[in-house]
């Protein structure tokens, strides 16, 4: 059971990932120019969503902040 749990968060976070992804505020942003979010970065969010929650959070609060 805890096994499900961690992917089911790890789905969570990347679908949540996706959806700001698919926003027309971030495509056209000039730093996500030529930046992909594929089947691979989806999967490999899913398996280290803790990771990625991190470096998420670090790089929201550093924007928010600035």
């Amino acid at each position: 059971m805890t096994i499900l749990n961690y992917f089911f968060a790890g789905f969570t976070f990347t679908f949540l990932c996706d959806i700001l992804m698919g926003l027309n505020k971030i495509k056209t942003h000039p730093k996500m120019k030529n930046k992909t979010w594929g089947w691979n970065e989806r999967i490999t969010c899913i398996l280290f969503w803790p990771i990625c929650f991190i470096v998420f959070f670090i790089a929201f609060i550093k924007q928010s902040f600035k």
